[in-house]
């Protein structure tokens, strides 16, 4: 007999990708600087304008101060008016209005030098002062100008922090966190960045999901083929010595060559039946008339055990399918259903359409499936009767997705399980 080949770990497929090659090593991201620079940059911005224009100011504010606040021009005046206050009194005039005026005149130019002298100590003053305020000014504006750029700069780089984790998450396997209140927050590129990822995040499980399926259904398709092979060799030669102890004169030789007989039956069927594993259906398909099959399972089935029904809501339309692989898959749900639901029990099948597919729900009234089992029912090496291959689920799902249709099993919450069949109405293409 040949040695079958080793199954392919879930970890080794989900490592390996189903090819056998190993995976890339995760990228480092270093993004320490990235903060750092955003900061400068903003403070760069922030800064040298506002140094620029401290600096002009106080240059312009120094010259407009010089070139006001000294007395000289009033000084001149003063000695020009005092000259011709003088020309008058030595000229004797003798009219009371231009000495009035002359007074006057001379009064206004004491008052003025004595205004400018002190506009000149206080803009002497605010000389010495102008660049210290402008010093005090530029560290207030650079302080600013430091906190807003240092908001702005984390505001920019958390989310492409949390972006890099995300993106470390997804190289690891993890799940990515829940959507929440702060994706609908900030910007709006990073919301859709977010979206994007979650998206690929799904795709990429999906995929590896599949992967798994893919690399576990080809092993389990290898094995059971050649363990079909390996069963079928010997059968033929011990039907015929069991035919002829069944034949022999003595009863007990009688009764040991039909146990014999039922127990080679069982093998050849679980040969068959490993054989048909992983092979699609044959020929090009036909019209099926899928109430007609239906009520063909429960003919063959009425008053062995369970309480069975039929409903359809309405006419079903003709599928393009393959009826033999159909029915054998419809037969084997039925019979799950029949067994769960046991003697005493009901079985009902419903079918209807929907859009362009016909949906077949077969629901029983058992004890249900375990919760834990759930994600299993569809693997190849799950089963949960002594005397199962564990096949039968696997090759219904694999000819309902022949058939570009799907097929899932769960539980109904008034009790028992519930198997849904979709499959659309225009079925495969002869050529797929």
């Amino acid at each position: 007999m040949e040695v079958l080949p080793e199954l392919p770990s879930e970890e080794h497929i989900r490592l390996t990708g189903g090819d056998g090659a190993l995976p890339f090593p995760p990228i480092m991201f270093k993004i320490k600087s990235f903060q750092r620079r955003i900061l400068l940059a903003l403070l760069g911005i922030g800064l040298i304008p506002a140094v620029i224009i401290l600096l002009i100011g106080t240059g312009m504010a120094q010259y407009g101060i010089s070139s006001t606040g000294t007395a000289g021009p009033w000084t001149t005046v003063g000695e020009s008016g005092q000259a011709l206050i003088n020309a008058v009194a030595e000229a004797e005039v003798t009219d009371s209005a231009v000495l009035a005026a002359s007074r006057t005149h001379q009064e206004a130019l004491s008052e003025s030098l004595r205004i400018s002298r002190v506009f000149e100590v206080i803009a002497q003053r605010i000389l010495t002062l102008v660049p210290l305020f402008a010093l005090g000014l530029a560290l207030v504006i650079g302080g600013m100008a430091f906190w807003v750029a240092r908001q702005l700069s984390r505001g920019f780089s958390r989310p492409i922090q949390d972006l890099v984790g995300w993106t470390e998450l997804i190289g690891q396997n993890e799940p990515l966190p829940s959507p929440g209140p702060a994706d609908s927050r900030g910007v709006r590129e990073f919301a859709r960045l977010r979206d994007a990822l979650r998206t690929m995040a799904d795709d990429l499980e999906r995929g590896r999901r599949e992967a798994i399926q893919t690399a576990k259904l080809r092993s389990w398709t290898d094995m059971a083929r050649k363990v079909a092979h390996e069963l079928k060799n010997p059968l033929a030669p011990m039907r015929m010595a069991a035919t002829t102890v069944s034949r022999a004169e003595d009863p007990s030789s009688q009764e040991a060559g039909t146990v014999l007989l039922e127990e080679i039956g069982r093998l050849d069927e679980m040969a068959r039946t490993f054989s048909q594993f992983g092979r699609m259906p044959e020929g090009p398909p036909s019209q099926v008339d899928m109430a007609e099959l239906l009520q063909l399972l429960i003919q063959q089935h009425q008053g062995v055990g369970p309480e069975l029904s039929y409903h359809a809501a309405g006419k079903l339309p003709l599928i393009t399918a393959h009826y033999d692989a159909l029915l054998r898959s419809f037969r084997n749900l039925f019979l799950n259903a029949i067994d769960a639901a046991g003697k005493g029990g009901k079985v009902q099948v419903r079918a209807l359409t929907e859009g362009s597919c016909v949906v077949v729900e077969i629901q029983d009234s058992g004890p249900g499936i375990p919760p834990e089992d759930l994600p299993r029912i569809w693997d190849p090496e799950f089963s949960t009767k002594s005397r199962g291959t564990g096949l039968g689920l696997p090759m219904v799902r694999q000819t309902i997705q022949a058939h570009e249709g799907t097929v899932e099993g769960r539980n109904n919450p008034q009790g028992g399980a519930v198997f849904l069949v979709e499959l659309p109405v225009e079925g495969p293409s002869p050529q797929e």
